[in-house]
C-alpha cells in the first residue's frame, strides 16, 4: 500500500512538470500552504512540553523504590515558532539535585520531592523566555528511597612496588581510608569480605609519596567513597655482615659444652642514619642448652635485643652442632 501511494506522488509530480496547468496549480498550492503555515506558526498557541529531567547526587546508601520520572508536562503558551523550535532543537534537561531536595521519612525509608513551581525559573530558562509558563505537572514531584543493607569491609591494596637498590620501607604502607562502608543487597554483602584496589604499579621508587588509587566496586553494590590515598614511606638501608659469639644459657651443673663454630655470621640491614649502632653489640645470640637430647645432635641459634629498626637476613649458621662434656 505505501508503495502504491509513494507511486501515485511520483506520477502526480511527473504529470505537473509535464502538464503547465497543472504546475501552475502545484506552485500557486505551495505558495498558499506556505502562508496558511507561516501565519499558523505566527499565532499563539496553547500546548503541553515535556521538559526532559537529569538527577545528580543519588545516595549511595538508599535504594530507588519506584521507577524515577524522566520528565514533566509543563503547559506553555507562545507563538507556533517557539514551540517548533524548542521540539526540534531544544536538548536541555532540568537537573534536579537531590542533595538540595526536601526529605521526609516513611516507614520503609524516606522520599524526596521538589516543588515544582520553585522550579518556575529553572524551566522558563530551558524552554525559552518568549513562552508563557501556564502550568508544571506533577506540581509536586517524589522519589521513594528504602534503605540498602550496608556493611563495612577493609580496603585490599592491589599493588606491584619495586624498590631502588638499597632503598626500604620505612614504615608499612598506609591506606587513607584503610575500610569503607558498601550497600547493597545482603545476600550480596554476605559474600564481601574487602575491596580491591585498581593496581598500584610503581618500579625504581626512590623517595617517600602518596598516591590516589580507585576502588574496585563490585556490580551492583554502592560505595560512597571512589578513591583512596596510598601513602608510601621509604628510606636507604645499609647492609653489614657481623660476627658475634654464640651463649649458652641453661646448661646443667656439672657439664661443659662446645660449640662447632663458636662464632656465626649475622647479616642485618639498618637504616642509613643508625648506621653507628651497627658497630657495637647490640644483638644477643644464644643456644638453649635444656633443648640438648639424644635425638638432637644441633643447636638452633636464637637473636635476641633486636632493635624494631632493624631487619635481620641471615644467621649463619643458623644450628650449631656441640660436644656435650661432663666434668
Amino acid at each position: 500500500m505505501i508503495e502504491r501511494l509513494k507511486n501515485r506522488i511520483s506520477s502526480f509530480f511527473k504529470s505537473a512538470l509535464n502538464n503547465k496547468k497543472l504546475s501552475t496549480y502545484a506552485f500557486f498550492l505551495f505558495i498558499s500552504f506556505s502562508f496558511w503555515f507561516v501565519s499558523m506558526l505566527s499565532k499563539q498557541h496553547e500546548t503541553s512540553l515535556k521538559v526532559p529531567l537529569i538527577y545528580s547526587n543519588l545516595p549511595a546508601d538508599k535504594l530507588v523504590a519506584d521507577p524515577v520520572s524522566n520528565f514533566v508536562e509543563v503547559r506553555v503558551k507562545a507563538p507556533g515558532f517557539s514551540i517548533l523550535f524548542y521540539n526540534l532543537f531544544n536538548f536541555s534537561k532540568l537537573s534536579l539535585d537531590i542533595d538540595k531536595a526536601n526529605t521526609k521519612p516513611n516507614k520503609d525509608g524516606s522520599e524526596v520531592f521538589w516543588i515544582m513551581n520553585a522550579k518556575r525559573e529553572s524551566v522558563v530558562e530551558i524552554i525559552s523566555t518568549s513562552m508563557e509558563l501556564l502550568d508544571i505537572s506533577p506540581a509536586r514531584l517524589v522519589i521513594p528511597f528504602s534503605d540498602r543493607t550496608k556493611k563495612k569491609v577493609a580496603i585490599k591494596l592491589n599493588q606491584s612496588i619495586s624498590l631502588k637498590s638499597e632503598m626500604w620501607f620505612e614504615n608499612p604502607i598506609i591506606l587513607i581510608p584503610d575500610s569503607v562502608m558498601i550497600y547493597g543487597e545482603k545476600q550480596q554483602l554476605d559474600t564481601i569480605d574487602f575491596i580491591d584496589t585498581e593496581e598500584l604499579l610503581l618500579t625504581e621508587v626512590s623517595e617517600s609519596n602518596s598516591n590516589k588509587v580507585s576502588l574496585s566496586i563490585p556490580d551492583q553494590v554502592q560505595c560512597k567513597t571512589e578513591n583512596i590515598e596510598v601513602i608510601i614511606e621509604i628510606e636507604p638501608f645499609v647492609e653489614q655482615l657481623i660476627e658475634y659469639k654464640v651463649r649458652v644459657m641453661n646448661l646443667k651443673k656439672g657439664y661443659t659444652i662446645k660449640l662447632f663454630p663458636k662464632k656465626v655470621q649475622v647479616t642485618v640491614r639498618a637504616p642509613k642514619d643508625k648506621y653507628s649502632m651497627l658497630q657495637t653489640d647490640f644483638l644477643t645470640l644464644k643456644v638453649d642448652a635444656s633443648l640438648i637430647s639424644a635425638d638432637n645432635s644441633t643447636l638452633d641459634v636464637e637473636v635476641e635485643n633486636l632493635p624494631s629498626f632493624i631487619q635481620l637476613q641471615r644467621v649463619y649458621p643458623s644450628m650449631l652442632e656441640f660436644l656435650l662434656i661432663k666434668e
